[in-house]
């Protein structure tokens, strides 16, 4: 019994490669994998209703550990899934106006700026 829970396991928290990406399946969503400095950042195409019709749109998820469950990534989510640090969430109130700019790139250090606001939070 044991064994059969450890292989349905694996199955439902799989990690693939695809065409040079990585994916990790969760049930039956595929999602790529963007970043795992410090904590896991994920995509994923799904349609997102607009005002008048859905369209495919990139979707952020963001998971605490490489087999935790995959949360939208919103600030409310992270300063959640964070609270113990303090540091983080205060730089995510202060640098981040909505959900959107989450996902921010800072080419010069190139990397996002979500996560060098997380590695500073750590030092």
């Amino acid at each position: 019994m044991c064994k059969m829970s450890i292989l349905i396991g694996m199955l439902c928290l799989s990690n693939l490669l695809v065409n040079g990406q990585d994916y990790r399946k969760v049930g039956k969503e595929k999602f790529q994998i963007v970043d795992t400095a410090g904590f896991y950042i994920y995509k994923i195409n799904k349609l997102v209703q607009g005002e008048k019709i859905a369209r495919p749109q990139d979707v952020y998820y963001f998971s605490v550990q490489n087999d935790g469950q995959p949360l939208e990534l919103t600030r409310a989510n992270l300063e959640q899934a964070f609270a113990g640090n303090a540091r983080f969430r205060y730089a995510i109130e202060a640098q981040f106006h909505s959900d959107a700019q989450l996902m921010m790139y800072d080419r010069g250090l190139k990397t996002y700026k979500l996560k060098y606001l997380y590695i500073q939070s750590l030092n």
